[in-house]
């Protein structure tokens, strides 16, 4: 059995009965080689058993919150690599609104580690459904907290990071992502809404922010169900499951909204750590711990894999959906995985009003142990392993 294989059975062996991801997708590139494995279905079947659809090695998946690294932390690379961004510079440099209440000297590297202060979450669509209005309300919301003080992930702070790349690159997300990676790299991952045949789905419903806007829960927000009446009581498939990106942002964000396919991950790792694509300098720069928490990094994540007494920096980040991805620069080592635990398990709206959507979900952080516990087999895989760093 290979690894990505053995990853794939533990990701869908998740949960107990009734909380199993529906599909699971997994892949792994590095000095050995290219490893994927998928199983599962795109679609459930239902109750008598037909109608269900396998999902595939090609097909494409809802990253979810890994568009903040795969996107947006990207793209803040090239651009910064060009000398058009300027990740120290203050917010306003590139959005004059965001100056208020404590906001002018943000900086652009403070969102990207999620140290701004911004609020975690709050759902626009719930007072426009109009792209340049949600923004704009999205740079006029009061801090949570004193900027640069602590970490506060921040999907209204990436939501503002993709809108600094948009203000620079001159054209919106789906076509600076285009233009600038996909098109030179040769991936078909793009921004939604994407034929729902290529793509596996990624929930049930839209019962899970359902539930948090109705009991404001984890975060309190001054609204009700009643405020927005697009509430999506059907499957979601090619299109993205973050509310704010589908009813708010026309499907495209600094936060969300990004689809790709397992070889279309592996493929932008290995150019993020190749030094071409992105200067070795920049990426070094980005991979940097912040200065509010040593696991942070500007957009990804950082934790260190102990393998036969040899630290090593994994780069990586996960998304709602169920998806990750993430590399080791200095090992050569790309992994990408999606165990698709919102489909089959999170249930219609209905559900929602009696009772909080999701306690009995498969939880990110065993996704992500998961995939830890992969990539370090890799490693001990691989015929040679990588010095210490």
């Amino acid at each position: 059995m290979s690894n990505a294989t053995r990853v794939v059975d533990e990701l869908l062996g998740l949960g107990t009965a009734g909380s199993h991801p529906a599909s699971a997708a997994v892949g792994v590139c590095g000095p050995n080689g290219k490893d994927v494995s998928v199983s599962g279905w795109a679609v459930l079947p239902d109750e008598s058993g037909s109608g269900g659809e396998a999902i595939s090695a090609g097909m494409m998946v809802d990253l979810a919150s890994v568009t903040k690294v795969a996107s947006t932390t990207t793209l803040a690379m090239l651009l910064c690599a060009a000398g058009q961004l300027d990740p120290s510079a203050p917010v306003k440099r590139y959005l004059p609104r965001f100056t208020a209440a404590g906001k002018a000297d943000i900086t652009v590297e403070q969102l990207l580690a999620h140290a701004g202060g911004l609020q975690p979450w709050w759902p626009l669509y719930c007072v426009t459904e109009e792209r340049d209005r949600a923004l704009d309300l999205a740079q006029d919301l009061p801090l949570a907290a004193a900027p640069g003080t602590e970490r506060r992930y921040s999907d209204l702070g990436m939501i503002l990071a993709g809108h600094v790349i948009e203000r620079i690159a001159g054209e919106e997300l789906p076509k600076a992502f285009t233009d600038m990676v996909g098109r030179p790299l040769g991936l078909d991952a793009r921004f939604g809404p994407v034929p729902a045949r290529d793509a596996a789905t990624s929930a049930d419903s839209d019962a899970y922010e359902y539930a948090m806007v109705a009991r404001g829960v984890p975060y309190p927000v001054p609204f009700s169900t009643a405020n927005f009446s697009g509430w999506r009581d059907h499957a979601v498939r090619g299109e993205a499951n973050d509310g704010n990106a589908a009813h708010a942002l026309r499907g495209a964000a600094g936060h969300a909204g990004l689809f790709a396919s397992i070889d279309d991950l592996l493929r932008l790792g290995a150019a993020l750590i190749g030094g071409e694509f992105v200067p070795t300098a920049v990426l070094e720069r980005f991979a940097t711990s912040s200065a509010t928490e040593q696991d942070q990094a500007l957009g990804f994540r950082r934790t260190t894999l102990e393998v036969q007494g040899q630290p090593n920096t994994l780069l990586w980040h996960g998304g709602f959906t169920g998806t990750f991805f993430g590399v080791v620069p200095n090992a050569g080592l790309v992994v990408a995985g999606a165990a698709m635990r919102l489909h089959g398990t999170l249930g219609h709206l209905a559900a929602a009003r009696t009772a909080p959507a999701g306690p009995h979900l498969v939880t990110s952080d065993s996704i992500h142990n998961v995939m830890f516990a992969g990539t370090r087999r890799a490693f001990e895989q691989a015929s040679n392993l990588p010095t210490a760093g």
